[in-house]
């Protein structure tokens, strides 16, 4: 432990269980031992960071709703955006519910990572750098696929700037904890 933090540090207590037990420190979520970062405020980019996490898991979260809705509203949803009928094909419908799971999945992890940004600052600057590249692979896919305009006009731009959003604030906060 640095010096400077050795005279900060506060002993703590052990965590009990519902038996009075010590609960053990191999938690996913717990830092290993000997590092303690919950005793430095969070600076400005990791505050404004976890947020920024949390919006994005909050809004690919929804994406659950896709999973478990009517065929029949993925129909009318289909035909509304201008795409003319849904394709009654099993791998159509595979595709959009998994999909549908992939970015529900991604909302989860994004409230994992929101929850230790100093922890998880590598995972953090590894997703939000491999969506900024997953963003160009979207402008490729909906242009092949001869998405709506509209679509193609939002879909990969609006993953960049929210990527870039995150990377832009883990950079930040990386660089405010080297100061």
């Amino acid at each position: 432990m640095p010096p400077e933090l050795a005279k900060n540090h506060l002993p703590t207590l052990p965590a009990f269980t519902s038996n009075s037990q010590p609960a053990t420190n191999n938690s996913f979520f717990s830092p290993p031992p000997g590092i303690t970062t919950h005793l430095m405020p969070l600076t400005r980019p990791e505050t404004a960071l976890k947020w920024a996490l949390r919006i994005n898991g909050a809004i690919t979260l929804t994406a659950l709703v896709a999973v478990f809705m009517p065929l029949e509203w993925m129909a009318q949803t289909h035909n509304r955006l201008g795409m003319g009928p849904l394709p009654q094909a099993p791998i159509v419908e595979y595709l959009a519910r998994t999909i549908s799971a992939m970015y529900a999945i991604h909302g989860g992890l994004c409230f994992v990572l929101s929850t230790n940004v100093r922890r998880f600052g590598p995972v953090i600057t590894y997703v939000a750098t491999i969506e900024m590249l997953f963003a160009g692979l979207l402008l490729w896919i909906d242009a092949k696929a001869k998405m709506p305009a509209l679509w193609i006009a939002m879909e990969a731009p609006t993953v960049i700037v929210v990527s870039g959003v995150i990377l832009t604030l883990r950079l930040k906060a990386r660089r405010a904890e080297n100061a």
